[in-house]
């Protein structure tokens, strides 16, 4: 479909494919650009930046008149090449977008059809309905036109897009929900085409507010699926920070068995906090593990600032002799928590350990207190190792798959480090105590590492990054397993060797370089050379796309503010502006 700015509208459609490419209906009274009326080609707004200053003769050039711009145009009886010009380079826009769109005499075809022009320019503007009634008094409205019509206009567009939009999704091979938590709660569903095409539909706005005081979500992620009636949803992805604290909410394997949860996006200092608390939700080792784990959690999350004020009083002070150990680190994120635990290592045990009977009842007090928390517990010989796990943390604020896959790395290396440490001088050198610290270590990264085995095969299925993950058992078992699975449609009695010959063939390609990293581009040229493994592709390389670009609308704050909160109006809109990019679809 072909769309141009006109002096009859936003838009313009040519008759090719006409009732097929449009996703919104036709254009009330808007006719091809050969029909334009002279009188209204004069009205428009180009003659003003354009010479000659009056519409010219079909093939005549005309030329704009703007300081340092000489770009011509012939003319062949339409404004639109010269309107889009004013906007796209000069920012200037036509003043009366909507007027001949909104007559007397196509009035009933206006609210019997949904108008493209005038949804397109309520959707770009923010602006809400009764806007109507102050271009009626400026006369670029007929005054027939309500609101409320503009209003049914809007209901109709979403309706008719809704539907396209609804058929291409459930048409996918596999869908992944993607939850934002910002203002808004944005929810997207994100997927790839059988031709690596990545497509992103704004689903659904939910107002954070209204859902951290009611406690809707679930309700409203259940009926978004209700609506959309997908049996192709695999993954549901968020924010480590919400997914933590609102875990129960997303739990909607009872809508398909197959959807895996992952933590994804937010920041680096969200990801740590996550990452901590769940292992401590989750561990099941033995008592003596179990306790120091406790002691990192109330050391690190629960009772971190307990710890600092405690360094700070003067008496405590005193003691250590160091005034300046609560101030060498500025705890402002979860990694310099981890960072300040570190240096206060000998301080920290000194006090704990010696001055359980302390004089000052503070002090004793404090030391009591902290040992009923278990932080005499807390294993300072683990933290180094935990800094160097989130190093690619530290600085980010939006968590991005590549900086993902580092602490991954990071956390191969470290437990391959620790398991042969712990082989070769646990016998000679290591006490039990240092045995539990490298113990409770191993089940950190262990656990930290199955948490993410959906992205790894996503990291496995990228050839710039597979090397890394080649030699991981669980990513190559899951694989090989759906490798095969495809496999035994064709020929099941070689789906096994069918699937070991095509991953030893990925497995032995060179390192290859790909244009802005995108693993995408090289699957569309390579699928046929891998069509199990292509498979497998489309289904994981979204959850790469993840944290790399979020959500953005215009205008949001204006239309939040129009629509007065109502977000029955406000999820329209905003399903209109975001999704109306697939108009070619």
């Amino acid at each position: 479909m072909t769309a141009n700015n006109g002096n009859q509208g936003l838009i313009q459609v040519s008759d090719s494919n006409y009732e097929n490419n449009l996703l919104i209906a036709e254009i009330s009274g808007a006719q091809q650009s050969s029909q334009h009326s002279e009188k209204n080609d004069k009205r428009s707004i180009c003659w003003k930046y354009f010479e000659p200053f009056k519409v010219p003769k079909r093939g005549e050039a005309t030329k704009c008149t703007i300081d340092g711009c000489n770009t011509k145009y012939i003319w062949r009886g339409s404004t639109s090449n010269l309107v889009g010009h004013l906007k796209t380079k000069h920012g200037i826009a036509p003043t009366t977008v909507i007027q001949s769109s909104l007559t007397n005499n196509n009035l009933k075809n206006f609210e019997l059809k949904v108008n493209l022009p005038v949804i397109k320019f309520i959707v770009s503007s923010g602006l809400p309905f009764n806007i109507v009634d102050n271009l009626k008094s400026s006369g670029l409205v007929n005054q027939q036109i309500t609101s409320s019509t503009i209003g049914k206009q809007i209901d109709k567009a979403y309706d008719r897009l809704f539907s396209q939009l609804k058929s291409k999704v459930q048409q996918a091979n596999s869908v992944m929900i993607s939850i934002n938590f910002n203002y808004d709660i944005m929810i997207t569903y994100d997927w790839l085409t059988d031709d690596f095409e990545f497509r992103k539909i704004l689903l659904h706005i939910i107002d954070l507010d209204y859902f951290l005081n009611n406690n809707t979500f679930n309700g409203d992620i259940n009926k978004g699926l209700d609506k959309w009636e997908l049996t192709n949803l695999k993954f549901i992805s968020c924010s480590p920070h919400y997914l933590y604290r609102y875990e129960d909410r997303l739990m909607l394997k009872g809508k398909n068995e197959d959807i895996v949860i992952c933590a994804n996006g937010g920041s680096g200092d969200d990801l740590i906090k996550y990452s901590l608390n769940k292992w401590a939700k989750e561990n099941n080792y033995i008592h003596e593990i179990s306790n120091i784990i406790t002691a990192i959690i109330n050391g690190f999350d629960g009772h971190f600032w307990l710890i600092k004020d405690f360094l700070r009083d003067n008496r405590v002070q005193k003691i250590i002799n160091n005034g300046q150990i609560a101030e060498k680190i500025s705890c402002n994120c979860n990694y310099h928590k981890i960072k300040f635990l570190e240096i206060i290592e000998q301080p920290f045990k000194m006090l704990i350990n010696d001055h359980s009977s302390s004089n000052d009842k503070f002090i004793r007090l404090n030391v009591g207190r902290f040992k009923r928390l278990l932080l005499d517990k807390i294993p300072f010989s683990i933290f180094p190792k935990l800094l160097r796990l989130f190093k690619p943390l530290e600085h980010v604020k939006v968590i991005t798959m590549k900086k993902l896959r580092d602490m991954l790395i990071n956390a191969f290396n470290i437990l391959n480090e620790t398991s042969q440490y712990v082989m070769t001088y646990y016998q000679r050198e290591m006490t039990y105590q240092h045995y539990l610290e490298h113990e409770t270590l191993k089940s950190f990264l262990t656990f930290l590492i199955n948490s993410y085995l959906h992205q790894r095969i996503g990291f496995f299925l990228d050839p710039n990054s597979k090397s890394i993950f080649i030699n991981d058992s669980a990513v190559k078992k899951l694989v090989l397993d759906e490798c095969q699975d495809y496999y035994s449609k064709i020929d099941n009695n070689s789906r096994q060797e069918l699937a070991n010959g095509e991953l030893e063939r990925y497995n032995k390609l060179p390192q290859v370089l790909i244009n802005e990293d995108d693993p995408c581009k090289w699957w569309q040229k390579s699928k046929h050379l891998y069509p199990g493994l292509a498979t497998l592709a489309i289904k994981y390389l979204p959850l790469l796309k993840l944290g790399d670009k979020e959500v953005s609308l215009e205008n949001q704050s204006n239309f939040k503010k129009a629509y007065d909160g109502n977000y029955e109006t406000i999820n329209k809109i905003a399903f209109l502006q975001y999704n109306m990019k697939y108009i070619d679809l």
